[in-house]
């Protein structure tokens, strides 16, 4: 029991010890959010003399329930604009706030990288806790969280001559007696990856492009009037973009998602808490941004998780960012 004691006092006192570290790690991944312009309309509407969807915002008096409709209704046309988008692009940084005991919170930063030309669906994945943050991670955490999940880089493809995404992905050990690391920082602040390693497989496609069936969802969590506890909806005439703040009910988390979290996260009593959802979407009907604060935690809440993912969407009218040679690997390791 001392003993116990003992290492929980030890793990407590190391976790204050790097609090530091993480507050800066977590300030270097904000986005610089600079208004941008917004896409013209889709072609199969019909501008008017506005130029911009003709929609009816609910106002102070509406009810819940209208509010969540046209939150509902919103989602899925901005959703269903950019699988229609011949090309498009999307940019996450995310942040997985781990907490130990209830102690302090241990970042361990991300970022990904999406590109979608015509059928083609490029993607990239960078989780890069940083040497400090590894050192201790090894030292304390040990197996609690897998590195396949907690540190790695992972580059995917897929096109309409497939009907599966193939994915390169390497992590510690990922090629066996010690062979393979996750990626890190130079020091110039790029990237570096060494993909010789890595374990190719075969995913499970989803949707993403016109000329599939089905329907293009940002989320895995379902966004409907039942999943909706409460919301709120206003609209920025400066900007040009309705901004809609909504809460998820995590007692409905679609099972394979739920599924998803256990497995990736090694702990098999994970259970989400409380899901805040903040959208943007364009008055053109395109996604802009897309921020998620998902919480998580385990029996005893032993551990527990805070989701921390923030989207920005990119179309044809920002051409240097459908270029897949802007981003790091992209043009070399997502392939066939």
């Amino acid at each position: 029991m001392a003993k116990k004691i003992r290492t929980t006092i030890v793990v407590l006192v190391l976790l204050m010890s790097f609090l530091t570290i993480f507050v800066v790690v977590l300030d270097s991944f904000n986005f610089d959010m600079v208004e941008r312009e917004a896409p013209d309309l889709p072609l199969y509407y019909d501008p008017g003399d506005t130029g911009k969807l003709d929609l009816d915002v609910p106002d102070e008096n509406a009810s819940q329930d209208e509010i969540k409709a046209f939150v509902v209704d919103l989602y899925n046309l901005a959703c269903t604009n950019y699988q229609n988008a011949e090309k498009a692009a999307f940019e996450v940084r995310y942040t997985t706030n781990m907490i130990i005991l209830s102690a302090s919170k241990i970042p361990v930063p991300g970022t990904r990288y999406c590109v979608k030309d015509g059928d083609k669906r490029y993607y990239l994945d960078f989780t890069i806790p940083g040497e400090d943050m590894l050192k201790f991670m090894d030292s304390i955490m040990g197996d609690m969280v897998p590195p396949q999940s907690s540190h790695y880089a992972e580059a995917t493809y897929t096109d309409a001559s497939m009907d599966y995404v193939v994915s390169r992905k390497v992590y510690k050990d990922c090629g066996g007696n010690g062979i393979g690391a996750g990626p890190l920082y130079a020091e110039d602040g790029s990237i570096q990856v060494d993909w010789t390693p890595a374990v190719v497989s075969e995913q499970k496609k989803t949707v993403y492009a016109a000329y599939q069936d089905g329907q293009f969802h940002h989320t895995d969590h379902s966004v409907t009037v039942d999943t909706i506890l409460e919301a709120s909806v206003t609209y920025s005439k400066e900007y040009g973009y309705y901004t809609c703040e909504f809460t998820l009910d995590p007692q409905k988390v679609p099972e394979e998602l739920l599924n998803s979290l256990r497995t990736n996260s090694g702990q098999p009593s994970a259970v989400y808490t409380k899901l805040v959802q903040t959208m943007t979407v364009w008055d053109t009907g395109y996604l802009r941004t897309y921020h998620a604060l998902d919480y998580w935690q385990t029996d005893g809440n032993f551990m527990a998780s805070e989701l921390d993912f923030e989207t920005i969407y990119y179309y044809d009218n920002e051409p240097e960012k459908i270029d897949i040679g802007n981003y790091p690997y992209m043009a070399a390791m997502c392939h066939k």
